[in-house]
């Protein structure tokens, strides 16, 4: 914390702030009410005091607070931008990656480098310095790639399947091996909104749609996840949603 007054400081040597720094972390946590008191206080000493708020979702700061803040938005990092510190902590600890499992880790961090940290030392406790992807997948409670993949692949067929033979037994027996790949997710307990989010990665990544279809079938996927959040049932969501990926498919 800073010390409001000027002066000089006796290590750094730099000018000291004319201003406190108040840090609240997880502010997103706080209740409307608890915020709506703060705003006072923000007002009051805003002459001696400078707050920093640190949040996951700013749309739970009321909007009194959010408009006296300045706000500075950090992404997720991208691409092999951790693999640099992911490789120290490895060689300091004595970790060594199995094939597969640097990019599974990247995988189920999705550009949090401190989740990523934190699933490589479950990894490490539970089954030993010898790092693989499936004990990754494990311990961070991922989907698999494998689940995802089923579903994916089952919209590629579906689509093939009526492009080849528009009738409508092979259209309904295509649905039916669809859903039967849908049930066995659910069944086997994999999170559906997980199983949504690796749908929507294996969209992006399949080059031979359009930018049209893939935002249609993005659509699709975004519809799902609201109707989950708002209680929907889940085998009901993702068919719904892997129908609406396989007719992008089909547009292709």
């Amino acid at each position: 914390m800073g010390t409001a007054g000027g002066g000089t400081g006796a290590s750094a040597g730099y000018p000291c702030p004319p201003y406190k720094l108040l840090i609240l972390d997880e502010a997103d946590a706080m209740t409307v009410d608890a915020q709506s008191a703060l705003r006072r206080t923000m007002e009051t000493h805003s002459r001696v005091t400078r707050f920093v708020f640190i949040c996951n979702y700013v749309s739970r700061i009321i909007e009194p607070l959010a408009s006296r803040c300045a706000k500075f938005r950090f992404a997720p990092l991208e691409g092999g931008a951790a693999d640099a510190r992911i490789a120290s902590v490895c060689a300091s600890e004595g970790v060594t990656l199995q094939p597969g499992a640097k990019e599974t880790l990247e995988r189920v961090a999705r550009g949090d480098l401190r989740r990523a940290i934190t699933v490589l030392q479950s990894a490490v406790r539970l089954k030993g310095n010898e790092v693989s992807a499936e004990t990754l997948e494990d311990v961070s409670g991922a989907v698999p790639s494998a689940a995802v993949e089923a579903i994916f692949s089952c919209c590629r067929v579906v689509s093939c399947k009526e492009e080849e033979t528009p009738s409508s037994s092979a259209s309904s027996h295509s649905f039916d091996a669809l859903q039967r790949a849908v049930d066995d997710a659910v069944s086997e307990g994999w999170p559906a909104q997980g199983i949504l989010l690796g749908l929507q990665a294996a969209v992006l990544k399949e080059n031979r749609l359009s930018g049209t279809a893939k935002g249609k079938a993005c659509a699709a996927l975004a519809r799902a996840d609201r109707a989950l959040v708002d209680g929907g049932d889940e085998s009901v969501q993702l068919l719904a949603a892997a129908s609406g990926v396989r007719d992008a498919l089909m547009m292709a």
